[in-house]
């Protein structure tokens, strides 16, 4: 490889961390949400690391190909369904749970045969309870209603589900309203006993047991890293502490240049730090262009051979430095984990005022990939 910038990623961890989620559900089944390459983690790594859940959720159709070739036999959830009514066929063809959040996604059901809507898996009617984003709303439910009966007296379809997502599972009062407007919604819609239920993410996982229902949907939490912002309280973050989560992945790069400064002289771009004393500055493989936040201010840490020490100077496109003074062991070729499992991600992320969320997503192509088998 040409350049020492690389991103690891544990399958080990990846199911670790589903079997601590997997024992606060109970008996919810457990989709296992994998948009987004699988949080920047790779479809490849989610089938194998979720193995044991009861089935994966993902956001394009392409994502759910390359996990059915990757060997997942069990439900797929494409958690925004399809975005032309041309999509269906292949959303049949691979035995795709779909989610319905607009009219037109459900007259584009209707307008099945009776022969194409017995293959279809599932059809979930998402409901909006707050978020304000997909769903149908409060307003729109008695049409739907009528809606579901005719598609119900159309003849065979695949089971009818319902879901919603909460804005804020770990608001207790918000959360509840909205569990209680979900509810609301399953009597104007006549849901029928049989039907399942989904609500949970990972904030509902852990602070909202009522609402893990038949099914929960899991995402960042099964990837080692926190659902909560910045702004939760200490309390929320030590019952994620609790539970033991483990890094799934791991961005690392090595030093490959060393600056001896004086006091008062500038490192980087614009100058923006200021070495306070006569300094030894390592220069790391790795930059914006390799996902790492730009904005990230001084004093961001980083783990360097055993120690924590702190960016110094603006992330530049392929380069970031580091204030290596109080650590003289560190050197040339000495590698740096950017977030992993020495530096929690959620850390990293919080010096940069963003979630981990981002930081795992964003790792572009140009760093080496290396997934590490159970």
């Amino acid at each position: 490889m040409s350049r020492p910038a690389r991103l690891s990623v544990f399958e080990a961890a990846l199911s670790a961390n589903l079997r601590v989620v997997s024992r606060l559900c109970g008996q919810s089944k457990v989709w296992a949400v994998a948009k987004a390459r699988a949080y920047g983690h790779g479809i490849p790594s989610a089938v194998a690391g979720f193995a044991e859940a009861s089935g994966l959720a993902v956001l394009e159709m392409e994502e759910a190909a390359q996990a059915r070739a990757a060997g997942w036999r069990k439900p797929i959830l494409l958690i925004e369904g399809v975005f032309q009514s041309a999509d269906l066929e292949e959303a049949v063809a691979l035995g795709l749970d779909l989610v319905v959040h607009t009219p037109d996604q459900l007259e584009a059901v209707s307008a099945m045969s009776a022969l194409e809507r017995v293959r279809l898996s599932r059809l979930w009617i998402k409901l909006n309870t707050g978020m304000n984003r997909l769903g149908f709303a409060p307003s729109e439910w008695s049409e739907l209603a009528v809606k579901l009966e005719a598609l119900r007296g159309q003849g065979p379809i695949g089971q009818i589900g319902f879901l919603s997502h909460f804005a804020a599972a770990e608001d207790g009062e918000s959360s509840r309203r909205a569990l209680g407007i979900f509810c609301e919604g399953l009597t104007a819609l006549g849901r029928r006993p049989q039907e399942p239920l989904s609500c949970a993410n990972s904030s509902a996982v852990i602070f909202l047991p009522p609402s893990h229902l038949d099914w929960v949907r899991p995402g960042i939490a099964l990837y080692g890293s926190s659902p909560l912002g910045t702004e939760a309280l200490t309390q929320q973050r030590q019952t994620i502490e609790r539970l033991g989560l483990l890094a799934s992945q791991r961005l690392t790069s090595r030093i490959i240049g060393i600056q001896n400064t004086a006091a008062g002289e500038r490192v980087g771009y614009g100058g923006r730090f200021r070495c306070d004393r006569p300094s030894r500055i390592g220069v790391a493989a790795l930059g914006y262009a390799d996902g790492y936040p730009r904005l990230a201010p001084d004093g961001t840490p980083t783990w360097v051979d055993g120690r924590v020490c702190p960016l110094a100077g603006r992330v530049s496109m392929d380069l970031i430095t580091i204030d290596l003074t109080d650590h003289p062991r560190a050197g040339l070729d000495s590698e740096v984990e950017f977030w992993g499992p020495n530096l929690s991600v959620d850390r990293v992320a919080g010096h940069c005022q963003t979630l981990g969320y981002e930081l795992l997503t964003g790792v572009t192509p140009r760093v080496a990939r290396c997934v590490i088998p159970h």
